[in-house]
């Protein structure tokens, strides 16, 4: 089975909230940023996987990352991952935040950092998707992109 990776269209939006909704996360606004999403999608043309990258600012808001459990490995979920991180440099972020329980090696695997409460910013706790912050139970993490570009 071979996959491709692409900007989401305007017919991706009912397979993506969908694959979101029964992952158990928000699909709200999805439709209105729908631009900013990427699908994995197999060679039959069935979307597995997603992820958002919501913009804030100059930074942006990873979100509803998914990718189908039956499709899922380590080496499809890094290389999407990257692809994502690509894509939000590519828009010229700044920092890119995402909010998870779960996965923390992973992410820190990848450069991301836990942000403290103490230390959210005020833009990112204002982004209608930071609802989904539960203190004590989710993190806030955050990739800087732009020393990211330095070190390279």
């Amino acid at each position: 089975m071979s996959i491709v990776i692409r900007i989401a269209e305007a017919k991706d939006l009912l397979p993506i909230q969908r694959l979101v909704a029964k992952a158990g996360l928000t699909e709200e606004g999805i439709e209105k940023r729908l631009d900013h999403f990427l699908v994995v999608e197999t060679d039959e043309k069935e979307i597995v996987g997603t992820v958002g990258i919501e913009p804030i600012g100059n930074d942006g808001l990873l979100r509803s990352l998914v990718i189908k459990s039956e499709h899922w490995n380590a080496k499809i979920g890094l290389d999407f991952l990257e692809i994502a991180l690509a894509y939000a440099k590519q828009k010229e972020l700044d920092q890119l935040y995402l909010i998870t329980h779960r996965s923390l090696e992973f992410f820190e695997y990848l450069g991301f950092k836990i942000i403290e409460d103490e230390h959210i910013p005020e833009h990112v706790e204002n982004s209608p998707h930071f609802g989904q912050y539960v203190k004590g139970v989710t993190k806030l993490m955050a990739l800087d992109l732009q020393t990211e570009d330095k070190a390279e």
